[in-house]
């Protein structure tokens, strides 16, 4: 069993340049700060129960049917709608990952079995592991793609090798894509679920238009798939603000999106660049626009995360996050003036 980890980045002390998550660091669009005051008028009138215009829009942007798309409060509300109306007997997920993934399975009485992935090999995931879990009698398979907080992505032919031998086997294919839109190769999963019925694919919006406070995500599936999850969902999922923004956000999609990839490349590359000059502290590559940091060597577990927090600089301590340890530490990239601050600290850290 995957124990319950309810440790998630955020909310730390005031004053403090929050890397422990990784949002868009060139925070929402215009559009969408607009289009918030505007939807201030809508908060005493109640939104359309189910949000098919929202969903249209994104179908549109994602390249897919209406039918396709099911939009909700983030894509951990989805998660958990997965884990309730999918009922797999036997589940596998790709650890370490996202801990709502497990929890929401957990919290339906289903026992995951966690499928290790090794930090002597970077955390790299091997897609035969997934193909023989099935051949054992998995029922459905969750990936990170890219994956947090390792950095780490299977490409597009391994994906599609993996949801073909679950559409074989009968077994669901999920793959979780909240931060595909920052991966270097952004290519998408989604196209598999136009013609699999078994492949399902996660998509926020949080993370790419820096929404956290508001939530919006989407699920993306065969129209079979997403008829029993759009019939089970709760309704009023999307409050009427984020809908108004989401939608403001997909207008300017295409150019906001280019922007911050090439801020946050630069970015990542200069930091990791950075960091591996530092002794005592292992960077691994990561393909997203956050890096996982392996501190094996500290004297006393969370240590340098201590340290950090003393400067101002709060990052995410993995220790308790089910397939990690003591001594990881995963940091979101920001803007170059907080990064800056951040490699000013990490610098005077003493192992």
């Amino acid at each position: 069993m995957i124990p319950i980890d309810r440790i998630h980045g955020g909310h730390h002390a005031d004053g403090a340049l929050d890397f422990s998550t990784s949002i868009n660091p060139l925070g929402p669009p215009l559009a969408a700060r607009e289009a918030y005051r505007s939807a201030l008028a809508d908060i005493s009138v109640y939104p359309p129960a189910y949000s098919l215009d929202l969903e249209a829009a994104l179908a549109k942007w994602l390249g897919v049917e209406p039918e396709m798309v099911l939009a909700g409060n983030g894509t951990t509300q989805l998660i958990y709608l997965l884990a309730r109306v999918l009922k797999s007997r036997a589940p596998v997920v790709v650890t370490p990952t996202f801990s709502e993934i497990a929890n929401s399975l957990n919290v339906a009485g289903i026992e995951p079995r966690a499928l290790n992935t090794r930090s002597d090999e970077g955390f790299r995931f091997h897609p035969e592991a997934a193909i023989q879990c099935l051949r054992e009698g998995a029922d459905a398979v969750f990936i990170g793609r890219p994956n947090s907080p390792t950095g780490t992505m299977v490409t597009l032919d391994e994906a599609a090798a993996i949801a073909g031998e679950c559409r074989r086997r009968d077994a669901w294919c999920v793959f979780d894509e909240a931060f595909i839109d920052f991966a270097r190769d952004p290519g998408s999963a989604v196209a598999f679920a136009k013609t699999n019925r078994k492949a399902l694919v996660l998509r926020s919006l949080t993370k790419i238009f820096a929404l956290p406070g508001l939530r919006a995500g989407c699920v993306i599936g065969h129209p079979d798939a997403l008829g029993k999850l759009r019939a089970a969902i709760e309704p009023w999922s999307v409050n009427a603000v984020a809908e108004r923004v989401t939608r403001a956000c997909l207008d300017v999609a295409d150019l906001f999106i280019k922007e911050t990839r090439e801020m946050v490349f630069i970015e990542m590359d200069r930091v990791a660049d950075a960091l591996s000059r530092l002794d005592g502290i292992r960077v691994f590559p990561s393909v997203a626009n956050f890096m996982m940091m392996d501190l094996a060597n500290e004297a006393i577990p969370g240590a340098f995360g201590k340290h950090l927090l003393e400067g101002g600089i709060a990052v995410r301590d993995l220790h308790s996050l089910p397939g990690c340890r003591a001594g990881l530490y995963r940091l979101g990239i920001r803007s170059k003036s907080d990064n800056d601050r951040f490699l000013e600290v990490a610098s005077s850290w003493a192992p």
